[in-house]
């Protein structure tokens, strides 16, 4: 764990992304944040705060991927296990594990906020329903835990790897592969759940129309 103390890890970007993700969480518990992510605008200004996020994590994927020989970063691999991190870990060689630890500590925390933001606004100025609203929250706070702790702890294994025994490591090796497969499962059931919402608001202002 105190190799995440090494500050050659960090960048001006890390910076961003922890006050991109504080800010976050204020958007999502406090009445000021659910006030101002009620404004429909709120999607254009996350939607354009988002773009050039996912347009810096995506080129360095694509660098990352190359340096595997074509192998794609665990962030983008649904449902990876143990034999995965290794596969992965091994077709890097100890300056492209670096590189990989300082992506997930740099470029890589601003894409979490960007998501939990766009999807907040969406449902926030869009889904009439204080209840779904309300499970949306819920799951929106979930998704940005499980992949803070995720990219987090990830630069633990990568560049402790080949060592793989230990509590802390083993521990580790279950831990992060879950956290992802949680954070794609909410975001998707998210969506599932606004979606579902709109159509049901739709149904309702037919049958509105038609009884009127």
């Amino acid at each position: 764990m105190t190799l995440l103390f090494d500050p050659s890890l960090y960048s001006a970007i890390s910076l961003i992304g922890l006050t991109w993700t504080l800010l976050t969480l204020f958007l999502m518990f406090s009445p000021t944040g659910k006030r101002l992510l009620s404004n429909p605008l709120g999607i254009v200004i996350a939607a354009a705060a988002l773009f050039p996020s996912l347009w810096l994590v995506t080129s360095q994927i694509k660098v990352l991927t190359a340096l595997t020989g074509s192998i794609p970063p665990l962030d983008v691999q649904f449902g990876y296990h143990q034999p995965e991190i290794v596969q992965f870990a091994q077709a890097l060689n100890e300056g492209g594990r670096k590189m990989y630890a300082q992506f997930q500590l740099g470029a890589d925390t601003l894409a979490p906020p960007g998501f939990c933001c766009f999807l907040m606004c969406v449902y926030r100025s869009t889904v009439r329903s204080q209840v779904v609203r309300t499970l949306c929250d819920g799951m929106a706070f979930v998704y940005l835990v499980s992949v803070l702790i995720a990219n987090s702890l990830m630069p633990v294994i990568i560049l402790n790897y080949p060592a793989q025994d230990g509590l802390a490591l083993s521990t580790l090796y279950w831990l992060i592969p879950l956290c992802d497969t949680i954070k794609y499962s909410v975001h998707g059931l998210a969506w599932l759940t606004i979606v579902t919402a709109w159509l049901w608001q739709l149904v309702g202002m037919m049958r509105a129309r038609k009884s009127s």
